[in-house]
């Protein structure tokens, strides 16, 4: 047995949500095209590789990030477009990845970051804080313990009969808090948790969950500093469950839109809660209507107080209102 067990509850909201995605999940499995059409699968990994990095602040577009992956030339800064394409190379490591294996990290973690920082693929040997501005609002586990604290994560998450969906989230937060790499850790960590739940569910390793996190990236640091404040993981593993149903929904939402009894508007705000750059004529064609038809919706659900545009019609984005 491990040593070490990372604090957290088992509440009823998790345990509702467990639930609920694991019948998500089947229903998908069931119904969705997901899984033979390798179209969705890039389409998918791309949005996953835009909103993990956009979080770290890389200013490339989803059409930017899906221009590079087609060979094309983008014009962005050097540093940024070598971030997009390690992730990509990081991503495709998925298949032969175990999520057990502290060695798999490390080598994830040099092609994640090669070519970015000096210390690509090791642990880091000084200190870290994570800032709010000039504000430190987090110090990483002191250096010199990165390596046997992270072993005994990687005993817990072995030998855990946690259910992988409450797992991979304590696994999340617990390596966000020790902070092992002098860079790259969000990314890193978020690339882990799909890791952990594609080796339960392989739909999983085409759900792109980071899109969710990037749509709710305020109360993603949120979570965190409030699981920091609490010494326990319980408030973040609440929230990563509610953005990995979301990101099904969606994906459900997207494929099965009209059957399910959604409407127009329902499935277009689906759609921008995964992209909120989507153009109208992208909308369009994943809508199956007219763009016409399109704009009538987006001006409906601004009027509704659904939805607001931030930023110019050429660079900006859709931004979807959650109603309380």
């Amino acid at each position: 047995m491990s040593r070490y067990t990372p604090p957290y509850q088992l509440t009823d909201a998790i345990l509702a949500l467990s639930t609920e995605i694991a019948a998500k999940v089947k229903e998908i499995s069931i119904r969705s095209t997901l899984s033979t059409q390798p179209h969705l699968h890039r389409a998918n990994r791309i949005r996953s590789v835009h909103s993990s990095l956009a979080i770290e602040h890389n200013s490339l577009t989803l059409g930017q990030v899906t221009a590079l992956l087609n060979g094309k030339r983008v014009l962005a800064p050097a540093q940024e477009i070598l971030e997009v394409q390690n992730a990509f190379r990081a991503y495709d490591l998925l298949p032969s990845l175990d999520p057990y294996d502290p060695d798999d990290l490390l080598k994830v973690h040099r092609v994640m970051m090669e070519g970015l920082v000096a210390e690509a693929g090791t642990f880091r040997n000084q200190g870290v804080g994570v800032y709010a501005g000039n504000r430190l609002i987090h110090s990483g586990t002191p250096a010199q313990y990165v390596p046997e604290t992270m072993q005994q994560l990687f005993d817990w998450l072995r030998n855990t009969q946690a259910h992988p969906l409450i797992s991979s989230s304590v696994f999340h937060y617990e390596f966000e808090f020790i902070h092992p790499f002098a860079d790259g850790n969000g990314r890193t960590g978020r690339l882990w948790q799909t890791l952990i739940l594609q080796k339960w569910e392989p739909i999983f390793a085409y759900l792109p969950v980071e899109s969710m996190i990037l749509a709710h990236q305020s109360d993603y640091y949120t979570v965190l500093n409030a699981a920091n404040t609490q010494g326990s993981s319980t408030v973040f593993v609440e929230f990563m469950l509610e953005m990995i149903l979301d990101a099904l929904k969606n994906v459900y939402v997207e494929q099965h839109g009209s059957s399910a009894g959604l409407s127009r508007e329902e499935q277009l705000l689906a759609l921008l809660r995964q992209d909120g750059h989507m153009t109208i004529p992208r909308m369009a064609e994943r809508l199956g209507i007219g763009e016409r038809q399109v704009r009538r919706l987006l001006a409906s659900l601004k009027d509704q107080g659904r939805l607001r545009r931030e930023g110019s019609s050429k660079s900006g984005r859709w931004v979807v209102i959650a109603m309380s």
